[in-house]
């Protein structure tokens, strides 16, 4: 499976097209009779970064429909009209949107992305290539926007230009390593193992924890290039303890010498390993002194923002994530560990979100499955909470909590014989299990059965659901990065 280049419409100027922003959408506006004051409240509510999608499609609506805004500004609240639709899958409704702010002008490379990533969506790949053409043609300088229609020759299995494109947007990139393990990719599928093979080592000379390229190098069959890798020691050891894992990678950071790739992967090890052990203020430091190392560490932020999420730095966390998937938008713990820390924020809609980004690189971990459910029930969507919890489950049937968050969203719905049960099952594998117990008692309560209700003592802070997932290694597949 190729790796994907998303369409994330949330955050517009966050696509980082190279060069390109919405602001000229704008321009010198002409004058005109100024909008009521909650009309202009609701332009700008609609024009604004990473909005609800449903809010935002909301204000949007509001605006448009007020006939207070022609021409460009009316250009605008189209366009991130369509990019709400975008991000709620209706994408005919919103190349509709694109399709009327192309004919109010100006005509711009944003706008023609927009229509062929929604295009795209949809399956019309033909018109998805012509979309894509003319954002070329108005912004010739980003690597983005030939990644973008790189994917749509890799769809139809044209490699000869979906590797044309890859090579225009390397040539393009700051660092790109993402482009060359999508180049990889492609000639990896036309049966040019070597060059495969020198793209994703290429890849990785530049930022050495993609964890994407070295994957694919080992789906291929080759090692890892020696300078990228730790020198033999429990540094870089699966089967050691977490004690021995942390002073070795920290003996032979300080002993000055290495350099490179291999000191950002040794202080990625220690940070993995100090979270078991707890060490979250020492992990701050080291990861701190990691970055201004290797400010491109995308390993470093993750372990730094995790040791923020349990010091209940919650606002340094999410910057820190934020900045993870900035370098390495395939870093799927990242976005569970974001969608983490909004649950915490009690923010379960962007939870919710960052779940799905995670779930979208990798469905195979039951832990998301059960977070998200986990967000969904917040919300009370008790049946959504239900059917990703059984996933997970499905996935992992000796997953406990995953069975009393479920009997949790089975109270929400009143089904106290299933919840019952599941709750009698997470006691079964995790004697003891506060949640289960507090919520078996609220089950005995409800089937007015107040002896076995009073030997399950309903603790109100059991209920939060708040435990955070332990997930130390990168990759996800177990052992230390090498």
């Amino acid at each position: 499976m190729r790796p994907s280049f998303n369409f994330r419409p949330a955050a517009l100027c966050g696509l980082a097209l190279a060069g390109l922003s919405l602001v000229p959408l704008l321009g010198p506006l002409p004058a005109a009779a100024a909008p009521a004051a909650g009309t202009e409240k609701a332009f700008k509510a609609c024009t604004t970064d990473n909005t609800d999608a449903a809010v935002q499609l909301k204000l949007c609506d509001a605006a448009i429909a007020s006939g207070a805004f022609k021409g460009q500004k009316l250009a605008m609240a189209l366009t991130f009209r369509g990019t709400a639709r975008a991000r709620q899958k209706d994408f005919t409704h919103a190349l509709a949107d694109f399709d009327a702010a192309l004919r109010l002008g100006p005509e711009t490379a944003q706008i023609h992305y927009f229509r062929g990533s929604a295009l795209v969506a949809l399956d019309d790949f033909d018109r998805a290539l012509a979309a894509y053409d003319k954002a070329i043609d108005l912004a010739p300088n980003s690597n983005l926007l030939y990644r973008a229609r790189s994917a749509v020759h890799s769809k139809r299995k044209d490699r000869a230009r979906e590797i044309a494109d890859l090579t225009s947007a390397i040539g393009l990139a700051p660092r790109p390593y993402v482009e060359y393990t999508l180049r990889g990719y492609a000639y990896q599928q036309s049966g040019e193992r070597d060059k495969a093979i020198a793209d994703y080592k290429k890849a990785l000379e530049i930022s050495p924890d993609y964890h994407l390229a070295r994957e694919s190098l080992g789906q291929i069959g080759a090692a890892t290039p020696e300078a990228l890798q730790l020198p033999p020691g429990k540094c870089g050891e699966a089967d050691v303890s977490d004690q021995e894992r942390a002073a070795a990678c920290a003996a032979v950071i300080e002993s000055g010498k290495l350099t490179g790739a291999p000191r950002a992967i040794a202080y990625c090890n220690l940070g993995y390993s100090l979270h078991e052990l707890g060490q979250f203020d020492r992990i701050i430091e080291i990861s701190t002194r990691a970055i201004s190392l290797d400010p491109d560490s995308a390993c470093a932020y993750l372990n730094r923002g995790r040791a923020w999420f349990y010091k209940k730095g919650l606002d340094q966390a999410i910057a820190d994530y934020t900045q993870t998937i900035k370098l390495d938008s395939r870093f799927h713990e990242a976005y569970a560990n974001r969608g983490t820390a909004y649950h915490e924020r009690r923010d379960f809609k962007q939870a919710v979100e960052n779940y799905n980004a995670a779930i979208a690189i990798d469905a195979t971990i039951p832990m998301y499955f059960s977070d998200r459910g986990n967000s969904r029930m917040r919300m009370g969507d008790d049946n959504g909470a239900i059917a990703d919890l059984t996933h997970a489950i499905e996935l992992d049937p000796a997953y406990a909590s995953a069975y009393a968050r479920r009997g949790w969203a089975f109270l929400g719905i009143e089904d106290y014989n299933r919840a019952g049960a599941d709750f009698a099952k997470a006691l079964e594998l995790a004697p003891g299990d506060p949640h289960a117990r507090a919520g078996r008692a609220q089950v005995y309560d409800h089937l007015k059965k107040p002896e076995q209700a009073a030997a399950d003592p309903a603790d109100p802070s059991a209920l939060s659901f708040g435990k955070f997932r332990q997930m130390v290694q990168q990759p996800s597949t177990g052992a230390p990065a090498q």
